[in-house]
């Protein structure tokens, strides 16, 4: 075997995202699960200490005699958005991307794109990544950020900003806050907050892991068929990232449903505006990182036009002088008979390949994924502006 041959059985990076908050926790907590195979209880119970208390707690105004804030809670879409839908997509999107994004690192080392020269400092990087991954002081950071941003918010936005259910009926009460609304500030808002702090963290190692291998010497092919010098499979990233994109869609989408619901005015052009903002940023989020490659690409881009141009100026000119210059004799007397000219067709077709190389490996199939999963959460909002009446006489034209 060749000594720059990928090691197969080196899987180490395949567990390389597998942390960050609050991953770490649950490992000193002896309940992290590596592989993701109880994700969904997980989620089930993020919903549950999220919202179910909130729940009971507005349930408690209806005996006082205080309907008005359990009335106040159900019309609060963003509340149960957040606390329902995108807390349980943050966790659920660890089992549909951190396994991906760990083969995708692997796909370097398997493909055989880091050289023999270049695997001393690709361990580096991998350790480095891990280190990152396992330290501590980014759980601790992201615990002690969600409970200082939920206590400004507790002292410094006053509840006449904040849903009706969040007022305290009752005289004397802390800050006259209600108990959902301590519950709200103080269990649910930094469970939300650590889980979206988890992944800027692991969006950020992945950027930075991306970001270093670009800097290696990369074996890449001019004339590989993905397109993209044999990178294009960096891009399969995207489609791992739409729980994310739906998630934070939600939370977009959520704030314009609750504001309808509390007797706003929104109309579709706005609604289009938010939505067209969020898909922006969206994309733009999770494709950066992917753009480190461009220099590396457009370089090997340029050598592959020269080295190729090259080659097919030789052939070409071969073949020319062989059976267009040259008189003809008993071996050129058949040219379909002869492999010539289909070996020189494949060899052009490897050139126009170097040719039309990219040189931003994204595939655009991933980023509509990607996109469409961020603009979902605004179509059921969309629905909700349009009276039924008009959805169904436009459903039923289509059919008539």
């Amino acid at each position: 075997m060749p000594s720059n041959a990928p090691d197969l059985r080196d899987t180490r990076e395949l567990h390389l995202f597998n942390g960050g908050p609050p991953l770490r926790l649950l490992r000193l907590w002896g309940r992290f699960d590596p592989d993701h195979q109880h994700v969904v209880r997980r989620a089930l119970i993020v919903a549950c200490v999220g919202w179910l208390p909130l729940l009971l707690l507005a349930l408690l105004s209806i005996p006082a005699g205080h309907d008005e804030v359990w009335r106040a809670f159900l019309r609060d879409a963003s509340v149960h958005a957040r606390s329902l839908i995108v807390a349980p997509l943050l966790v659920l999107a660890e089992a549909a991307c951190i396994p991906l994004l760990g083969e995708l690192a692997h796909t370097f080392r398997d493909r055989g794109l880091i050289p023999a020269t270049e695997l001393p400092a690709y361990e580096r990087v991998v350790h480095s990544i891990r280190r990152l991954r396992d330290w501590w002081l980014v759980e601790a950071v992201a615990v002690v950020l969600a409970y200082v941003l939920a206590v400004l918010l507790v002292t410094h936005v006053p509840t006449s900003f904040l849903p009706d259910w969040h007022r305290s009926a009752s005289e004397g009460a802390p800050l006259g806050r209600s108990p959902a609304s301590w519950w709200a500030m103080l269990v649910s808002l930094p469970l939300l907050l650590v889980l979206l702090l988890g992944w800027a963290w692991r969006i950020f190692l992945w950027a930075l892991y991306l970001w270093r291998v670009s800097r290696l010497d990369l074996r890449l092919v001019a004339s590989h068929p993905e397109g993209a010098g044999g990178l294009m499979f960096v891009s399969y990233s995207l489609n791992s990232f739409s729980l994310l994109g739906i998630a934070i869609g939600v939370i977009v989408a959520a704030l314009e449903l609750a504001h309808l619901l509390a007797g706003g005015d929104i109309t579709p052009e706005q609604l289009g505006r938010v939505a067209f903002g969020s898909i922006v940023f969206v994309l733009v989020l999770f494709t950066a990182p992917l753009l480190c490659f461009c220099a590396p690409l457009l370089r090997t881009w340029r050598q592959g036009v020269k080295a190729y141009g090259a080659l097919a100026q030789r052939v070409g000119t071969s073949l020319e002088d062989r059976w267009m210059r040259s008189p003809p004799g008993p071996e050129t007397a058949e040219p379909l008979s002869s492999p010539d000219f289909s070996a020189v067709a494949d060899l052009f077709q490897s050139v126009e390949k170097a040719y039309q190389m990219r040189v931003i490996p994204v595939e655009l199939r991933s980023a509509f994924t990607l996109a469409m999963a961020t603009a979902l959460p605004f179509g059921v909002v969309a629905l909700a502006l349009v009276p039924f009446d008009k959805v169904l006489e436009k459903m039923v034209g289509l059919f008539l």
